[in-house]
């Protein structure tokens, strides 16, 4: 995982299994993709909230499913997220309070956006400024490697669930 995007790989090998049926296969190869995918997300958008005590909203548009032709694949921003995605930010005396966090000399400024932004200065100058964010790279690349193998069988189980669907209604 390289810090900024995360591409999750799933196992099909099982699927030589049954590749004499070409059509079902095919469908419902497809759709236990997108299961997998939303359950993925799911999970791990969960896990990665409670984990960092981030509300699920300011994740969310960092986990991103992706359906081109044949495949379905879900991408996972994992960048800094900014402090104000993480709650209200209140302005204190030495800093800023988001949430249970105390950011130490930064203020509230919105600065050409509709959001209340949380800011803190670089150097002397005016312009010498910088948005605070809390970095989630490590915490959310070890949710989604722990939940791994958990993935490969959970994409089988939706393999052979969608399979059966599918053999089931052409009788």
């Amino acid at each position: 995982m390289d810090g900024l995007n995360t591409i999750v790989d799933l196992d099909t090998e099982f699927l030589k299994k049954v590749s004499h049926l070409p059509d079902e296969l095919n469908k419902a190869a497809r759709r236990a993709l997108v299961l997998t995918n939303r359950w993925f997300r799911l999970v791990t958008l969960a896990e990665t909230g409670k984990e960092l005590r981030i509300d699920s909203k300011a994740m969310k548009t960092r986990f991103r499913v992706y359906k081109k032709g044949g495949q379905s694949k879900l991408w996972v921003g994992v960048r800094s997220v900014g402090v104000h995605r993480i709650g209200k930010p209140e302005q204190m005396k030495d800093g800023v309070q988001v949430g249970d966090r105390f950011f130490d000399k930064a203020f509230i400024s919105p600065m050409n956006s509709s959001e209340l932004l949380v800011w803190r200065r670089t150097g002397k100058h005016d312009k010498s400024l910088e948005r605070v964010d809390l970095d989630v790279a490590d915490e959310a690349e070890e949710i989604i490697g722990s939940y791994m193998t958990e993935l490969n069988r959970k994409f089988e189980e939706y393999f052979y669930r969608e399979f059966q669907h599918f053999l089931s209604s052409t009788k």
